[in-house]
């Protein structure tokens, strides 16, 4: 009999008796059909790297019991990481994290896990060459190093210059410094460097790229083991260091007090200090003091000399052009202590006659009348342009110092059409309690603030703290004032994500220790807070931490940021606009290597 008769033969006998047909000629039954899916091995798969070079693994396929490993195809699910010559993973030198790896034939799938983890050991200057043999002596904890510097939980952005590991050293003389995740085991042999009281190490710029490439998005666990003459071993306990999963960018134009001069540092340069901005030499002044910048960064607003009020001057930021002036300098004459930029640079809001008054940005013609809004000090303009904050404290009626304020309120004024509408309170008036310095987030969703139980200059006692623009309790940022004296208060204007959750910055000025270091003066400060928690009513901040580019010896503050660092243009022939420090890099004018 035909074989295709015989088939037609016994379906038609399976019909007529009623019972279900089983799989069509040349189906495979069930049970043959899931041992046809792929298998790839290894399930877990671990592939160690150096963080320099690149390396390889192989995988096999099976199909039931049946290597096919030389017909299926493979992938990753992370093309970051590595890719696939036949059977062959190898990974883009310097890449580290987890994977799953993918197999296919025909209809048929499969996967594995893949992690690379990076293992690296460092040997800093002063450390002998055998130094990770030393440290298999017994248990002995007064040798036990204590972390102190980052604190456990900071957040950083991973392309933060440079970060200092500090620890008290007991009687310890060799240390181990480890830093340890997922896919990181990354150990530092160091003498005691001293700083303060104890040790410190800021690693070298290779091994400090080789982390922030590897623990970018990711939290690792830092710890210190030491010991002494090949004898006993202490461990120290654990801190969390996270980083987020972007670079920062933009830059900051901060006030060094010391040199009475307008500082600025570019997330976007590598291996550079700040750079003075604007100097009193520049601007023909004893001092140029508080300043404003549009977000852009196009203009900046600075105040010179006397603050009572000060004089204030608008330039172009990337020629430093002088665009116009405002006040002589002198007390109780024209000028402006604070001010703000629309998010474009078009329009000035200024403190001028105890109020805010509208100019024009780019000549400064007066808008209106002055002051528009009498009585408000201490503006900030909403990323929108729509809303202006602001602060209103006690004075009297027919003039208002600006220079500070007491037993302020803030309150949130509609801006349009070059016109103030009707303000509304966002934080209220209460007995001992002083609200200033606002400024919007990112988002435009919160305001961060200062609180103090007096005056709001130099304050000792205050506060950061953050309120939603939709009105609510003020939340108190409490790892932030664990330690009071926290002014100026400013945003990123960059929003960051970690672990699924949106991270804003802020900095802000205050004398606390820096770990064991102890500055004579003032410092900037940074911090991610997490906004959806901060909308919730909660406190979302992460510890603080020193931002590393400053100078320790001078009172930094006010830090305002911009999106985009202006620079002047120049040429291989032209070179007339670069400051003296400056070289001619890519067609800008760029601060040489510091």
């Amino acid at each position: 009999m035909q074989p295709r008769l015989c088939a037609f033969l016994t379906l038609l006998v399976v019909a007529m008796s009623g019972c279900p047909a089983r799989e069509r000629a040349g189906d495979e039954p069930a049970e043959q059909k899931k041992e046809g899916r792929l298998t790839v091995t290894p399930a877990e798969a671990v592939l160690d790297v150096d963080g320099k070079n690149s390396a390889s693994i192989s995988f096999r396929v099976l199909r039931g019991d049946e290597d096919v490993t030389d017909q299926a195809s493979l992938w990753v699910d992370d093309a970051r990481l590595g890719s696939f010559s036949g059977a062959t993973f190898t990974s883009v030198p310097g890449a580290a994290g987890r994977t799953t790896v993918r197999a296919q034939l025909e209809g048929d799938t499969g996967s594995a896990s893949l992690l690379l983890r990076v293992r690296a050991v460092v040997i800093a200057p002063g450390a002998p060459p055998d130094a990770p043999d030393r440290f298999g002596g017994a248990a002995d904890p007064s040798r036990a190093p204590e972390l102190v510097y980052p604190p456990n939980g900071v957040l950083v952005p991973p392309n933060i210059q440079m970060l200092e590991f500090q620890w008290h050293k007991r009687t310890a003389t060799l240390f181990e410094l480890s830093l340890v995740g997922e896919a990181l085991d990354l150990r530092i042999y160091t003498p005691c460097a001293s700083v303060g009281s104890g040790c410190g190490l800021i690693p070298d710029e290779a091994t400090w790229k080789l982390l922030q490439q590897v623990a970018r998005g990711r939290t690792v666990k830092w710890a210190v083991r030491g010991t002494a003459d090949g004898g006993g071993t202490g461990t120290s306990g654990s801190f969390d260091l996270s980083f987020s999963e972007e670079d920062m960018r933009g830059g900051i134009y901060y006030w060094a007090a010391g040199a009475g001069s307008i500082m600025r540092y570019d997330f976007g340069l590598r291996r550079q200090r700040a750079e003075a901005f604007y100097t009193p030499l520049q601007a023909v002044a004893t001092c140029v003091g508080c300043h404003a910048l549009s977000r852009n960064g196009k203009r900046i607003a600075v105040g010179m000399n006397i603050p009572g009020p000060a004089m204030m001057r608008v330039l172009e930021v990337a020629t430093r052009t002088k665009l116009f002036e405002v006040g002589m300098g002198v007390p109780l004459g024209d000028g402006s202590d604070y001010q703000a930029f629309t998010p474009d640079g078009s329009r000035l809001i200024t403190v001028e006659k105890g109020g805010l008054s509208i100019r024009n940005g780019a000549d400064g013609a007066l808008i209106g009348t002055r002051p528009a809004l009498p009585n408000a000090n201490m503006p900030d303009v909403s990323p929108d342009g729509k809303q202006v904050v602001f602060a209103r404290g006690s004075c009297p009626v027919v003039l208002c110092p600006t220079l500070q304020v007491e037993n302020a309120a803030l309150l949130l004024v509609p801006f349009a059409n070059d016109t103030f509408g009707m303000p509304v309170e966002l934080v209220p008036k209460a007995a001992g309690q002083n609200n200033y310095y606002p400024s919007f987030s990112p988002d435009g969703r919160l305001v961060v603030f200062n609180r103090s139980g007096g005056t709001s200059y130099d304050a000792p006692d205050a506060r950061v703290m953050i309120v939603p623009t939709a009105g609510g309790q003020p939340i108190d940022l409490a790892a932030v004032n664990a330690q009071l004296g926290n002014s100026w208060p400013k945003w990123s204007p960059f929003q960051h994500r970690f672990r699924g959750a949106t991270i804003f910055w802020l900095t802000f000025s205050s004398r606390r220790p820096y770990g064991l270091r102890q500055p004579s003066a003032a410092q900037l400060w940074m911090v991610a807070v997490d906004a959806g928690r901060l909308v919730r009513g909660e406190d979302g901040g992460f510890p603080p931490f020193w931002l590393p580019f400053q100078d320790p010896g001078t009172g930094n503050h006010i830090a305002q940021w911009v999106e985009v660092v202006d620079r002047a243009p120049c040429s291989d022939l032209d070179r007339s606009q670069c400051q003296p420090n400056e070289l001619c890099v890519q067609g800008m004018c760029v601060p040489g290597l510091q």
